[in-house]
């Protein structure tokens, strides 16, 4: 199970990877592709790592629920 920490390191590792991809498409292919990409690619990465977040947290509550 990865944990909250790993977690936000990806996230991070993510969003840069989308910038760099972002970019690269922006100056070899569509330009207002990579530019989407590279400003709408960080948020998406970020949205889905804090659901991710979200969800542990809840895993963590229930968890201290079944054990009372």
């Amino acid at each position: 199970m990865i944990t909250p920490g790993v977690l936000k390191i990806l996230s991070y590792i993510g969003m840069v990877l989308a910038v760099i991809v972002g970019l690269f498409t922006a100056f070899t292919a569509d330009f207002m592709a990579g530019i989407g990409t590279a400003v709408l690619g960080p948020i998406v990465v970020r949205i889905y790592a804090e659901l991710m977040l979200i969800i542990f947290e809840l895993h963590k509550e229930l968890k201290k629920i079944a054990s009372k």
